[in-house]
Parts: C-alpha cells; sequence; structure tokens
C-alpha cells in the first residue's frame, strides 16, 4: 500500500452522463482545452451564467462603495505616486505645456475610455455567477463558444501567467515608490529608502497568514481618506495654473501622439502606468459587486485621479524649474511630506494587499480548473468565501518581490518593467470577451467586431508599447510569465495524457461490479468509500482491494468529484446519488472553482438521500499513481520531467479533499506517460 496513485482532481475526471466528450479522456472531441470534463456538469443542469448578475458581495450601497475602494482601487488609486514623475524622469516629457497637457490628456481619456467604459460597463457585465477575472472570463467563454476550447484554454494559461508577473512587480514599485518620499522630504534619509521598503514588504507578506480579513475593514476607509486627499491636492494645484484644464480635451492627447513619430511608444509605455489597475476591477468584482465598483469608480475615483494628475502638471507648469521633480510629493510643503509619505505607504501597502490576495485566488481557481498542480489551501475568513492563503505562493512571492527591490532598488527602474504583464492580460480579458459577446451576450459580427476592436486597440497599443522596455527591464515579466506557461501547459498537457492512459487501460465501472458476485470475494463489515479517478472506470484502489485482498465491504460508495465553471454551486445541486446494485452507490459531488472540495461533507449529504454508511466503520480508499517516463518524443519529451515533478510534489489527496488521516487508505499502481 505505499506506492500510491492520485485521486485526480475533479477537472482531470472523464465527464458525467449527458456530457459533451472530454479533453482528458482521450475520446473523440479531445481538441476542447476546457472539456466538459472540467466543468463537471451534469447532463441536464447547465451552469447558471447570468450577464447581469451582480455578484454576491457586497451591493452598490455606501458600505459596498467603501468596500470597492478599499478592495479594488488600491493600484490605480496608487498610480499618482510615480506615473507622472516616471514621465518626467525618462525623459518621455518635458517640463513644456504642449507635453504636460498633451500627456496628461492621454492619461485622462485612456482612464474614461479604458477603464471606465470598456472595463467597468462592458467587461464587467461578463460575470460567471458574480465572479470575475481571468479564469471565471476562461470558463464563461468555454460555455459560450466550446469548439474553441483548445484556444480559450491557451489564452487563459498565457493570461494567468501574465498576471503572476504583476503580482510581483505591483508591490515592489508601489510601495518603494512611496517610500522615496521621505527622500524628497530630507535628502540624508535616502539609504534609509531601501532598508525601510524591504522591511515594510517582509511585514506585510508575513501577515498574510492572518487573512486579510482581520484588517480588512480599515483598508475601505483608509483608501477613502486617501483618494479625497488626492482631490484636494490636485484641487489645491490648479489654482498654481489653471490653464491646465486644458487637457480634458482629447485634442490634447490626440495630436501629443500624433506628433510624437517613434518617440509614441515611450509615451505609452509610461502613459499605461496610470490605468495598470484595470484589470483589478474585473478581478475582485465578485467581493463587492459590479454596482459598487462602478460607482465607487464615477464618484470618488476617476474625479480623484483626473485632480492629482492635472495638479501635478498645473505644479510642473507653474514651477518648470523645480516642479517636475518628485512631482507627487512636491505638491505639499517640508511641513506635511512625512505625513504624506505614511499615507502613500497605507495606501500601497493595501494595493499590494489586494494584488496578493489576487494571486492566492488565482492560483486556487487554476488548481481547480485543472492548471495547476493541488495546492494546500487555507480558507482565512469565516464570512468571505473567496478569501484563501496559498503559503507556497506567498513564499514565492516574497523572495521574487524582494529580489528585484534590491534588483532596480529604484521605482523609475522598476516603471520599465511594469506594464508588460498588466497590458498582456488585457489583451487576453479583451479577446475571450469578444466570445462572451457573441456566446452570452449573443451580439452579431457587426456589433461585437469593431466595439472589441476599438477598446482592444488601446489594450494592443499599450502592450506593444510596453514590449519595447523588454532590454530595458520588461524582460521580468515576461521571464516570469513565460515559466509559469510553460509550467501551466506542462501541467494540462500531462493531465490530458494521464486520463487518457487511465482510460485506455482502466476497466469500466460495470464490467468491475460483477467482480462482487464471485464466489473467491468475501464481504466485510463497513462502508468503503472509494474516490474515483474517472465516473466511468473502476478505480484503481478498487481492483487492487479486490485482486489483492479478495474483499469488498457491505457498503460501497464510488465518489466522483467533479469541477463546475462557475465559483459557487448551490447546495441543491452539491450532490447527486445513482444506485448501481446491492450496498453500491455513485456520489458525485460538484464544486465550483472558488470552492475546496469538502468529501466528508459530500458522504455526509449523501446519507439524506438515502444512502448507508457506517460511520464506526468507514475508510476512505485514494488511488495514486507512481508515474514513469514512457518513449513518446516530441515537445512531450521536455514537458514531461516537470509533470513529474510536480504531481509528485502537490498536496497530499487527503488534505486537498478534506479526508481524516486516520480513515485513508492508499493504494496505486505504476503508470508510464
Amino acid at each position: 500500500m505505499a506506492q500510491n496513485e492520485e485521486v485526480s482532481p475533479a477537472p482531470a475526471s472523464a465527464p458525467t452522463a449527458g456530457d459533451g466528450v472530454s479533453a482528458e479522456t482521450g475520446t473523440p472531441n479531445g481538441t476542447s482545452g476546457l472539456s466538459s470534463a472540467d466543468a463537471g456538469h451534469d447532463g441536464g443542469a447547465s451552469t447558471a451564467v447570468r450577464a447581469g448578475h451582480g455578484g454576491h458581495g457586497a451591493q452598490g450601497g455606501h458600505a459596498g462603495v467603501l468596500a470597492a475602494l478599499g478592495i479594488v482601487f488600491g493600484d490605480i488609486g496608487t498610480s499618482p505616486i510615480y506615473t507622472l514623475g516616471t514621465a518626467f524622469k525618462t525623459g518621455v516629457i518635458q517640463p513644456i505645456p504642449s507635453d504636460i497637457l498633451g500627456f496628461l490628456s492621454l492619461i485622462i481619456w485612456s482612464l474614461i475610455i479604458v477603464v471606465g467604459i470598456w472595463y467597468a460597463i462592458f467587461i464587467m457585465r461578463a460575470d460567471n455567477r458574480g465572479e470575475g477575472g481571468i479564469f471565471a472570463l476562461m470558463a464563461l467563454a468555454h460555455q459560450s463558444a466550446p469548439k474553441y476550447g483548445t484556444v480559450i484554454a491557451v489564452l487563459g494559461i498565457i493570461g494567468a501567467s501574465l498576471f503572476y508577473g504583476d503580482a510581483v512587480i505591483t508591490p515592489a514599485i508601489s510601495v518603494l515608490s512611496a517610500v522615496e518620499g521621505i527622500a524628497v522630504y530630507e535628502h540624508a534619509f535616502e539609504p534609509v529608502v531601501l532598508p525601510l521598503a524591504i522591511i515594510i514588504l517582509t511585514t506585510l507578506f508575513a501577515v498574510q497568514r492572518g487573512g486579510a480579513s482581520k484588517v480588512g475593514g480599515w483598508f475601505g476607509p483608509i483608501m477613502l481618506g486617501w483618494f479625497v486627499l488626492l482631490g484636494v491636492l490636485g484641487a489645491k494645484q490648479l489654482m498654481l495654473y489653471p490653464g491646465v484644464l486644458a487637457a480634458l480635451d482629447p485634442r490634447w492627447g490626440i495630436s501629443f501622439i500624433a506628433n510624437a513619430g517613434w518617440h509614441v511608444f515611450a509615451i505609452l509605455a509610461v502613459a499605461v502606468l496610470a490605468v495598470t489597475g484595470a484589470e483589478a476591477l474585473y478581478a475582485d468584482m465578485g467581493h463587492v459587486g459590479r454596482s459598487a465598483v462602478r460607482k465607487a469608480f464615477a464618484v470618488v475615483v476617476v474625479p480623484s485621479l483626473i485632480l492629482v494628475y492635472m495638479g501635478q502638471g498645473a505644479q510642473a507648469l507653474a514651477d518648470p524649474l523645480h516642479g517636475h521633480d518628485d512631482p507627487f510629493f512636491q505638491m505639499v510643503g517640508p511641513s506635511l511630506q512625512p505625513l504624506l509619505v505614511v499615507m502613500a505607504t497605507l495606501a500601497t501597502v493595501i494595493a499590494s494587499q489586494a494584488v496578493i490576495s489576487g494571486a492566492f485566488t488565482v492560483t486556487h481557481q487554476a488548481a481547480h480548473l485543472g492548471f495547476w498542480p493541488r495546492t494546500d489551501t487555507r480558507h482565512t475568513s469565516a464570512t468571505e468565501r473567496g478569501q484563501v492563503y496559498v503559503a507556497s505562493v506567498n513564499l514565492l512571492l516574497f523572495v521574487a518581490v524582494i529580489a528585484i527591490v534590491l534588483m532596480f532598488q529604484k521605482s523609475e527602474k522598476l516603471a520599465e518593467a511594469y506594464g508588460f504583464s498588466v497590458t498582456g492580460t488585457m489583451v487576453v480579458t479583451s479577446m475571450l470577451a469578444f466570445l462572451v459577446a457573441r456566446g452570452v451576450w449573443k451580439w452579431p459580427l457587426w456589433r461585437a467586431i469593431p466595439v472589441v476592436a476599438f477598446f482592444m486597440m488601446f489594450d494592443v497599443g499599450f502592450f506593444l508599447s510596453c514590449a519595447t522596455k523588454v532590454l530595458h527591464g520588461a524582460w521580468l515579466p515576461l521571464i516570469i510569465g513565460g515559466i509559469l506557461i510553460v509550467v501551466m501547459g506542462a501541467w494540462r498537457m500531462g493531465r490530458l495524457k494521464l486520463a487518457a492512459r487511465r482510460r485506455h487501460e482502466g476497466i469500466p465501472i460495470k464490467t468491475a461490479l460483477s467482480a462482487l458476485r464471485s464466489p473467491r470475494i468475501e464481504h466485510v463489515r463497513g462502508t468503503a468509500v472509494y474516490m474515483m479517478e474517472d465516473p466511468a472506470m473502476a478505480p484503481r484502489s478498487f481492483l487492487h482491494n479486490l485482486k489483492h485482498n479478495k474483499c469488498a465491504h457491505q457498503q460501497i460508495v464510488f465518489l466522483s468529484v467533479q469541477t463546475a465553471e462557475e465559483p459557487w454551486v448551490e447546495a441543491a445541486r452539491r450532490i447527486t446519488v445513482e444506485p448501481l446494485t446491492d450496498g453500491v452507490v455513485m456520489v458525485t459531488g460538484r464544486y465550483g472553482f472558488m470552492e475546496t472540495p469538502d468529501v466528508p461533507g459530500a458522504v455526509k449529504a449523501s446519507e439524506a438521500m438515502g444512502v448507508h454508511v457506517d460511520k464506526k466503520d468507514l475508510s476512505f480508499f485514494v488511488s495514486r499513481a507512481h508515474l514513469v517516463e514512457g518513449d513518446e518524443g516530441g515537445i512531450w519529451t521536455w514537458l514531461r520531467g516537470l509533470f513529474i515533478f510536480f504531481y509528485r510534489n502537490q498536496a497530499d489527496p487527503a488534505d486537498y479533499y478534506q479526508i481524516p488521516p486516520g480513515r485513508v487508505v492508499d493504494l496505486g499502481a505504476q503508470i508510464t506517460i
């Protein structure tokens, strides 16, 4: 019983009756990247996708708006600390009216068009039962266009991989740019900036284990105060040079980039820093609701951001010699700069917290949807069901963030690396949104193509501009994203091949049940729960028990855990029971990609549906695979070793499925892939 074979997580399982054909079973429709098996759909019940659903979190009232400010807008709300300063320090613009008005107009209208219209109005319509983010959108796109399953899966892998690049850079550039404010107050403090930023970041990652919910109640009020402060400071500076209000005219921005020539790429590569939080509106929608995000953006966020950007521009124009030197912190006098540094640091910590929590959530979703190995995940809030902590991700992010802070040391240098990941994810989001527009919103081509193409023009423009910075720092998120694309691709391909091998070598469950009638099989007391790898095939642990132990329990439960293409599954749809023969039942437990499977809970729920369970003598049989390399060549030769490594080191299935350790029996066999 030592060498073990995995209980394949639900996404790897074969389809239930009525499903399409699973990509992972090697059956005819195997081109689908996100198979019906991954979805875990039952034959008759389609996933409840409502394009107009507003999220399960806080609603659009005052409390919801406050929550949205604390959770959603930290990244975009801290961009004014470094965006305009980076433009001046890198020489993208000079402190002259034509440059400043043109650049400000570009920022303002990018905020309005990309963030306000494309994301807040259009993209946020594509909610998957209230949840947003790249995997929620990917699952939604697959439901609307299953024939493009492989393409959708590839896009999802690329988008998620690039997200991690953003998750590494955002805390580094945000905290570093805020702490640099103390050097503006007193140049003698400059040597302290780097150590202080590292201390703050170390503390931030150290407290992640406790969960953001314990301090999350403070996030909203602090960020509200932050945005009010931005608006007040910007309005105050406008009095110095009211002519900067001309930047509200989009013609300044259009003229600026039209006359820039090849320099336009450098301009856009910095301007994108002002909209890097756009993806957060969609990704965090499930926490607070769509209405709250929209109201917070329209009423608080965009007015404050426009004011503070124009205020910095007014200051630079009013004082061309010194006003552009760290324009954000120069908006207040020396006596108030320490207070501004403290507020900026608090805001950047909150922004970083949101990105880190997002990385945990994406990993959790990826594992359930079959794009990442099983991970040890801990829920950190009794009230916020989507709030999780992944220790391995926290450690890797911490090491990566500290490493790049030490590598780049200054925020303007980090700005060269920033934007590539975010804009890449934005491009992927727009491509998936097109499929949703056609399949879910039922837009005709004459409407879908021009609308998506118009907004995607901004995404692609920003992405290409950031790509020009590859040699100057953008290589970092490119490498991070590339590594994760390889890992996710290897994992996905390996699972497909493993599932196909199991199907090829396996025995149909109805055929295996005939062995129970053999006089050589002794029937013993108790209930055995066999974890299913494939609902159509007999579990290897069951076959081994019959072959080697020559026994079977009086009550046998075959339990299939499946992950749905929706974030949450209602209790009424959670469990289904199918009698197979006397004393033998098939129990199917369905969980959303935001949930954690609870096998003991599924067994308990099945009792209410007539399944007899001997609680005193209950054993859970888990199958594992000992993988060995086969002879297949091609690209799989390079990815096979990586898949086997992660397969052997993923989270223990008993822990993952919350099975009591004392009741687990591991049985396994060798499988060649």
